[in-house]
């Protein structure tokens, strides 16, 4: 965005997203791209943002990255090849045990 200074960045869940967007929404008409996000935000959000954190922080617990454990929480994988594939974004290999916890974690979210 043309003007616009980055003064903070982080990784956000796609809940979290949905919800700023919503709340740019009541204060005015989205842009163009916003407005692609917030529908995309909107179809494909699965948790809220509370539980999305939360399992996030479950999975930081487990010494996995605020980045990658985001990602899990969006995702949701069903099998843990999908899990260990998305874990592919850690430089340094994850722990067969690790795998296991982090799977049950999702499980839980997911409702198995």
């Amino acid at each position: 965005m043309i003007g616009k200074e980055v003064t903070q960045s982080r990784p956000i869940s796609l809940s979290e997203t949905l919800e700023i967007l919503e709340e740019r929404k009541k204060a005015g008409e989205l842009g163009y791209e916003q407005q692609i996000a917030y529908d995309h935000a909107k179809k494909f959000t699965v948790l809220s943002v509370e539980k999305a954190n939360k399992l996030s922080e479950e999975l930081e617990e487990l010494g996995i990255s605020k980045k990658t454990s985001t990602k899990i929480s969006e995702i949701l994988p069903v099998t843990e090849v999908q899990l260990r594939n998305v874990l592919l974004i850690e430089k340094n290999p994850i722990e067969d045990e690790v795998v296991k916890k982090a799977f049950e974690a999702v499980g839980k979210y997911r409702g198995k």
